[in-house]
Order: structure tokens, then C-alpha cells, then sequence
């Protein structure tokens, strides 16, 4: 019975080449697989420019003076609300640009 089941699924051991196809082949093939490269991810650059179009950029200086009176001045207040409002208009200026960019 035993030599019934090891005709059917033979052993098969991990340090075993491959009979498919020669080493050669299989090294050739790795290195065009490496070739390809990842898109470069554009959103950084359009939310940095989103950041500095005439709609934000006060946005953005309310933020930076928040930061400056919070470093300097100790105050006891914290920048969410200044930050989600500048946020909020940076997505509202890069999402249409984030579709147009989609490959």
C-alpha cells in the first residue's frame, strides 16, 4: 500500500534543481524583471503646488504664525484647526490634478 502512494506523489526535496529549464535561462530572466521601475509618485509635487496657490496661501500663513505663537510664546492652544482648514483647500486644489496624472 505504502508503495502505491509514493508512485503517485513522489518525494520532491528543496535542494533539488530544476529540470524546466537550465540555470542559464533562469538567471537571463531575473534581471528583466528588475528592470522595471516604479512610476515616480507626482503627489508631493502637486500638493506642494496646490500649497502655494493664491486660495491657500493664507490658509498657509495662519498655520505658520499659529506654529510661531505655539514655539515662541508658549501659548496654550494647539494649530488642528488651522492645519485642517489649510489641508482641506490643498485637497480641494490636488484631487482633480491626482486624476489627470493617473496613467
Amino acid at each position: 500500500m505504502l508503495s502505491f502512494i509514493t508512485d503517485l506523489f513522489p518525494a520532491v526535496y528543496a535542494d533539488e534543481q530544476q529540470e524546466d529549464a537550465p540555470a542559464e535561462e533562469q538567471e537571463a530572466a531575473a534581471p528583466a524583471e528588475e528592470e522595471e521601475e516604479e512610476p515616480e509618485d507626482v503627489k508631493p509635487e502637486i500638493e506642494e503646488a496646490c500649497g502655494e496657490t493664491a486660495a491657500c496661501l493664507p490658509l498657509k500663513h495662519h498655520l505658520e504664525e499659529c506654529a510661531r505663537r505655539v514655539q515662541e510664546e508658549g501659548a496654550h492652544e494647539d494649530c488642528t484647526e488651522e492645519l485642517y482648514h489649510f489641508l482641506h483647500c490643498v485637497n480641494e486644489c490636488a484631487v482633480p490634478k491626482y486624476f489627470s496624472k493617473l496613467v
